[in-house]
């Protein structure tokens, strides 16, 4: 099979799922993935957004000096900066991704890239480039897109600042609560509950 016979696939089967995902996702999905991100100190200019292979994550292989430094920075701002802000099954998203360092492979055989705009070559903020059927990592994917995608999936992580890394689990604990309530194919309202745990919240907070 040639090259350009794989390419025209992969845009049929791209088109394909935003099609489907659009019909069912009548809502602004680009807006509210950004306002969500934000509550964890997303900035679309600066960000980092890592992606990892589901069933992979957590796995990766540490020295014990790597593992001593992850518990000092731990303790030193009272909590990880290190969190699973959403995911995905959408299997051309892989696609879209800057590819990981060949290095990083055998530290951690489930990342498999990330998403930062000063390394996307349209410049595009890494929101811009998450799939319609981006879910918050907290709350349930509907197993009708799993049924769907048929991928193991794949999680979007990312660091929070440091001064909200103590306070990122209050929102992690509200998004938990929300879990099997919030309509994730509907607008997403629920953001209006988590805005007073957000890391904007944090910040007016710490200057008051």
């Amino acid at each position: 099979m040639s090259a350009q016979t794989n390419r025209r696939r992969e845009r049929q089967v791209l088109q394909t799922t935003e099609d489907v995902m659009r019909l069912q996702v009548p809502r602004k999905p680009v807006e509210e993935i950004e306002r969500y991100l934000r509550l964890f100190g997303y900035k679309p200019e600066r960000s980092i957004l890592q992606v990892h292979t589901a069933g992979y994550f957590g796995k990766s292989r540490l020295t014990p000096k790597e593992v001593s430094q992850r518990e000092k920075t731990s303790a030193r701002h009272d909590g990880r900066t290190f969190v699973v802000v959403g995911r995905t099954h959408d299997p051309t998203f892989p696609s879209k991704l800057i590819p990981r360092r060949k290095a990083s492979k055998d530290q951690n055989p489930g990342y498999i890239g990330y998403l930062f705009k000063g390394k996307d070559e349209d410049q595009k903020p890494p929101h811009e480039l998450l799939p319609l059927d981006f879910v918050p990592g907290e709350l349930t994917y509907p197993k009708d897109w799993k049924d769907m995608f048929g991928t193991r999936g794949y999680l979007i992580t990312m660091h929070v600042p440091l001064d909200f890394a103590p306070k990122k689990n209050n929102l992690l604990r509200q998004l938990r609560r929300l879990k099997g309530k919030a309509l994730i194919k509907e607008p997403w309202t629920f953001l209006d509950d988590l805005e007073n745990y957000g890391y904007a919240k944090n910040e007016v907070e710490n200057f008051a």
